[in-house]
């Protein structure tokens, strides 16, 4: 447990280093910086966190059944689990939700449209099929407040990976298609954010049920496609 917390907080230190040495940049070059961390090309910490869950026991190695699901867990042992995680974590609710989101911050002199424009072409090129576009921004300025800032989700699918997603498991549709949402901050500045699930998360679990590597490199080939999508929004790639 104490290795975790080592652990914890050298990210945290990294973290609060790296909004430091922000401060001394251009507009510009900041948003630079920040969009490079959104994705990594190899984790950097594997090493460590096998060493950290070699010793924890886990389940052995099963078949699946395509298209099932699971039993549901129920909400005391939910509870359990994620309370037991965060007596170990020095994070916030927000905190923990940023740790959950990759985030792109469109370069100066961009307008929102121009990042919307710049989503869709890339998404047709890299053939990632639109599948919705919300903007409930425009019901906020109608129903609630007419300087409501301006918010749009968009959905980006590769049909064929999330059909084997969901017969690997169908729990899973509750995060397709892939949505990148494209929103205004206090200061009007443009972000482009997504839920950042990455596979190679998995890499350190000792838990012998893999998915296949076939699963795998499909998976890792969307995440790589929505990080080239919001890389192509955040700096005006028509």
């Amino acid at each position: 447990m104490n290795i975790v917390k080592l652990l914890i907080g050298a990210i945290w230190a990294i973290a609060i280093s790296t909004s430091l040495s922000l401060a001394q940049q251009s507009e510009e070059e900041k948003a630079e910086a920040l969009n490079a961390k959104t994705y990594i090309a190899k984790p950097v910490v594997q090493d460590i966190l096998k060493s950290i869950t070699s010793f924890i026991p886990t389940r052995p190695k099963e078949e699946y059944v395509k298209n099932t699901m699971l039993e549901p867990l129920s909400a005391e042992a939910k509870m359990k689990f994620m309370q037991t995680i965060m007596s170990t974590m020095p994070f916030s609710l927000r905190d923990m939700i940023n740790m959950m989101v990759a985030k792109k911050k469109a370069l100066p002199g961009l307008s929102f449209d121009d990042v919307i424009e710049s989503l869709q072409s890339k998404a047709l090129d890299l053939n990632m099929k639109a599948v919705g576009h919300n903007t409930p921004y425009i019901i906020l300025r109608e129903t609630y407040d007419p300087e409501s800032p301006r918010v749009e989700i968009l959905n980006f699918c590769d049909l064929i990976t999330m059909r084997k997603i969901l017969d690997y498991s169908l729990e899973f549709s509750a995060m397709v298609p892939c949505r990148v949402t494209v929103l205004e901050d206090a200061n009007k500045d443009i972000w482009i954010t997504t839920l950042d699930w990455d596979v190679r998360w998995m890499d350190t679990s000792p838990n012998p049920n893999k998915i296949s590597t076939e699963l795998r490199e499909r998976a890792m080939k969307v995440r790589e496609n929505i990080e080239a999508i919001m890389e192509a929004a955040a700096t005006g790639d028509f």
